[in-house]
């Protein structure tokens, strides 16, 4: 499972130099790198699929989990069958993400106490944060956004770097990479912040809708 979940770490943490463009579709800001394809956002069975393919990696076993709090969202972690090399894929369900009891919540940083990029004053006021066992993977749950912190071992110089995320020609988030610190050996991570309420735009609704009526069709 270690081994697993550091090879994790590396497709999610490379997810943070690319830019996506629109359902099916990616885009770069920044030289892809090599090996890697995405992220590429699809809708499918009513979620919203963000896949990163690794296409250099080989390993064995994979996993699927469910995102905690949700009934039904989760990331999956394979063997890809059909390109070589192994694929990360998240299953994110916006009506299940936005049923997760926040309650009054807390002021939440990074878990290693640096500032949430994205975030005014870089705290995420009234949320929740777990603090997973699978290599210190953390997801933020807010009334307007939804969020998933990755450490990696990466060195960046100390060098950070944030990109829209951009779902049907809209904005839903952000995607960025939080550099290492060598002074306090604080490592870098990838950040991905998604906001629920531009989920609600009319255009990504009614896919959604189409494809709940289309079991097994991606968009």
């Amino acid at each position: 499972m270690k081994k697993w979940m550091v090879s994790l770490k590396v497709m999610v943490f490379s997810l943070a130099v690319m830019i996506t463009s629109g359902c099916g579709q990616q885009g770069g800001g920044l030289p892809p790198i090599n090996g890697v394809q995405g992220p590429i956002f699809n809708v499918i069975d009513g979620k919203i699929l963000m896949t990163v393919k690794l296409l250099n990696m080989n390993l064995d076993a994979g996993f699927k989990l469910p995102i905690p709090k949700t009934l039904n969202s989760e990331f999956e972690f394979a063997p890809n069958v059909v390109d070589g090399g192994m694929i990360l894929q998240v299953y994110m369900d916006p009506e299940d993400l936005k049923k997760v009891s926040v309650g009054v919540g807390d002021g939440n940083y990074l878990p290693d106490g640096r500032p949430l990029p994205g975030v005014p004053g870089g705290r995420l006021d009234n949320s929740l944060r777990i603090d997973t066992k699978w290599n210190d993977i953390s997801f933020y749950y807010h009334q307007k956004l939804f969020g998933l912190w990755i450490p990696v071992g990466f060195e960046t110089a100390g060098i950070s770097g944030y990109w829209n995320v951009v779902i049907n020609q809209k904005r839903v988030g952000m995607i960025g990479i939080v550099g290492n610190d060598e002074d306090q050996d604080l490592k870098a991570g990838g950040v991905i912040l998604l906001n629920l309420d531009a989920l609600k735009n009319p255009q990504l609704m009614a896919l959604i809708e189409l494809s709940k009526n289309n079991p097994g069709v991606m968009y």
